[in-house]
């Protein structure tokens, strides 16, 4: 259940964080339904996981531990904002409720959506073993490097523009990039794990 359920939180980020480029209408609301979706799968994760929250305060943290720790913690920040902002921002589900605040919650929602996506691939990354199929993850890493340019990231996770840059492409290529982008994202997180393991049992055999 675990794993479908991490497939199901990829997939669904992938597609909000490429609908959220302002596809069309149809992919808008779609967008909305998929975010309500991504938030369940959220709460049911830290469900199946709730004895994590009581391990913080256990045993001896490393730096990979730490690192993790922070990520998980800075994960549900992030999803508590894109939560209120989406509320507030909401064009189709809840604009009845005609929410004041539109400007600034637009601007929340993107740098946090963002930012989620970055440490979410890092996340994911992190909790990732070691195989010879990692050699993909590292290839489709690379190439995301160039999506990273041409759907300019950087821009939401600064917010160095009001609205989110749309490439002039079809849909399954935004899509396709942004996979390749937290392709790159988990290839980081997976390298980090990696040198602090490494870095770790250097410091043991001292």
């Amino acid at each position: 259940m675990k794993k479908l359920l991490h497939c199901a939180m990829i997939a669904a980020l992938i597609f909000l964080c490429g609908s959220g480029m302002g596809l069309s209408r149809t992919q808008s609301l779609l967008h909305e339904w998929c975010g309500i979706v991504m938030f369940v799968c959220v709460l049911l994760h830290l469900i199946v996981n709730r004895r994590w929250f009581k391990s913080l305060t256990r045993g001896k943290y490393t730096a990979n531990r730490t690192v993790m720790t922070a990520a998980d913690l800075l994960l549900i920040v992030a999803i508590l904002l894109i939560a209120v902002s989406s509320v507030v921002i909401s064009g189709y589900i809840f604009a009845s409720l005609d929410i004041s605040g539109t400007l600034l919650g637009r601007r929340i929602h993107m740098v946090t959506t963002a930012w989620l996506f970055v440490i979410s691939g890092i996340h994911y990354g992190m909790h990732l073993r070691s195989g010879k199929w990692n050699v993909l993850l590292y290839i489709a890493g690379i190439a995301g490097i160039v999506a990273l340019i041409l759907c300019r990231l950087y821009e939401r996770l600064f917010l160095l523009n009001e609205f989110a840059f749309t490439p002039n492409y079809p849909a399954w290529i935004i899509y396709l990039l942004h996979a390749l982008m937290f392709a790159t994202f988990m290839a980081l997180g997976s390298i980090l794990k990696y040198l602090m393991t490494k870095k770790g049992k250097a410091n043991e055999k001292r």
